[in-house]
């Protein structure tokens, strides 16, 4: 996850976890099932792989998005950023973590890839609740990023 001065504010891009996380389904999604067994070497090159992809996408899109709407310099409005978690942080961390539940889980760690993607997707509804919290000086996606690094994922979530 990079970090960006955007007037003022560091924004961390996450979910991780993760902020970003990988794998966990749609948002009414509440349980991580697995289909099939991976080994645990795949679930951290693949799963790691989808955040590192999902991360620089969003990484390019904020870039973008600063660009256009002229915040090199200035603070976002409330209004901003509410768009910024609408349209980029939220489908980009729902993204990583729809591809990490797609891997499976390793066996014998299905309950903790399970309990990782839970509350990254718990988290991840949160701050599309109150799109501040992406943007303050607490890590929200600490927990998650914390079981998701115990995992081996440490792309996502990386400033958790």
């Amino acid at each position: 996850m990079q970090r960006r001065m955007i007037g003022g504010l560091v924004l961390t891009v996450a979910l991780v976890v993760g902020v970003c996380v990988a794998g966990c389904g749609s948002s009414s999604s509440t349980t991580a099932e697995t289909t099939t067994a991976i080994s645990k070497a795949e679930f951290v090159a693949k799963g790691n792989e989808v955040c590192v992809k999902g991360e620089k996408a969003q990484e390019a899109e904020i870039n973008a998005y600063v660009e256009k709407n002229g915040l090199e310099k200035q603070k976002p409005t409330k209004a901003q950023n509410a768009e910024i978690v609408e349209t980029i942080l939220a489908p980009s961390i729902q993204s990583q973590i729809n591809g990490v539940k797609a891997l499976g889980a390793p066996s014998g760690e299905e309950q903790q890839v399970s309990s990782a993607l839970e509350l990254s997707q718990q988290t991840l509804e949160e701050i599309e609740a109150n799109p501040e919290l992406a943007f303050g000086k607490k890590d929200v996606f600490a927990a998650a990023g914390k079981q998701l690094h115990a995992l081996g994922l440490d792309k996502c979530a990386p400033n958790s």
